[in-house]
């Protein structure tokens, strides 16, 4: 009954979208609800704790429960990049009327505790930006945040305009980018794209190069195959310093690729993040996860409870599979 029952939550808050899941000890998958980005960087901490329990009270009241009932939440926040982030946003949860277990962290380690068969190791997100990070066996963890300097999408569908310019000119090699792209944006020849871009404020959306990048890669062109090859090396490098950093080279580390620009591209880029990873660490289990983050959220919690049970993980996944909770329009993409 309400009042009595001990629920746990996971919480993965971003820069588009904040989604929920609720458990009970056994892994029994309760509830779930999504709602709009809870990123406190862009929209101040007050905000940002008012769509977070906003999504949680709507879990919950899918589930036929209270904020009584909960006995732990662990969130995974985007914006948890430094000491100063988690009471500043811990502080706003309180004061908006938040009172059961609380624990945070950045949402980089979320792909982790999903992804991994034992909800530790390594993890690199590539979406709209990357993210890397590290949960070692015995809890201490590392998240590069801010660190990342090649940001995921923006960042290869800057590439590939400046491809398709630079082959126009004469600076660059023919690529068959280029009538792939004045296709998808709509434009006969790339000085009109140009021309759009400086004067008319017309920026090709990554979401519009995105696929043009990797499609055109995937048919063997070789100017695109060296931006998804680059781009790789640079995810690789990420959990490759990580490698070296906790002297991981030898055993066998689970390194969990995650985000959109892995799942819905086609296998090159992760073939070839694989094959830079492995020339490391030869050891290594790489993984390839469709798993949403916030379920690494809600096994955050069952951790902190000591519940992280084999059998009650694979129940909750088992579960939460079952309802389709993640294939709702507003899942379907998972940025970084």
């Amino acid at each position: 009954m309400p009042g009595s029952a001990k629920l746990l939550v996971g919480v993965d808050g971003g820069n588009t979208k904040t989604a929920a899941v609720i458990c009970d000890a056994e892994g029994q998958a309760l509830g779930f609800a999504v709602g709009g980005a809870s990123n406190w960087e862009s929209m101040g901490e007050t905000r940002a704790a008012a769509v977070i329990l906003q999504v949680i009270d709507e879990a919950l009241g899918q589930a036929g429960f209270g904020r009584g009932d909960l006995l732990h939440v662990h969130m995974g926040l985007a914006g948890q990049d430094w000491p100063e982030d988690e009471p500043r946003m811990r502080t706003a949860l309180l004061q908006a009327g938040w009172r059961a277990g609380l624990t945070l962290e950045n949402d980089g380690f979320l792909t982790i505790r999903a992804g991994a068969p034992e909800g530790h190791g390594i993890g690199v997100t590539a979406g709209t930006g990357i993210c890397c990070a590290i949960i070692r066996p015995d809890g201490t963890k590392f998240v590069y945040a801010a660190f990342t300097d090649l940001g995921g999408g923006y960042d290869t569908s800057g590439e590939t305009v400046r491809a398709v310019i630079r082959a126009e000119d004469g600076r660059g090699a023919p690529t068959a980018l280029t009538p792939a792209l004045l296709e998808a944006t709509g434009h006969a020849t790339v000085v009109d794209l140009v021309h759009a871009m400086h004067r008319e404020g017309e920026m090709p959306s990554h979401r519009t190069v995105r696929p043009v990048l990797f499609s055109t890669a995937a048919s063997g062109d070789p100017v695109a195959v060296d931006i998804v090859t680059r781009f790789a090396a640079e995810l690789a490098l990420c959990a490759a310093n990580l490698i070296h950093r906790y002297n991981l080279a030898d055993q066998d580390t689970a390194v969990v690729a995650s985000g959109s620009l892995f799942m819905k591209t086609g296998r090159l880029l992760f073939d070839a993040f694989c094959r830079e990873v492995l020339k490391v660490a030869p050891r290594t289990r790489m993984i390839l996860t469709d798993h949403p983050p916030v379920m690494g959220a809600v096994r955050g919690a069952l951790f902190v409870c000591g519940l992280d049970q084999p059998t009650v993980w694979q129940r909750l996944n088992r579960e939460a599979s079952s309802k389709g909770w993640f294939q709702q329009p507003s899942q379907a993409e998972e940025e970084s």
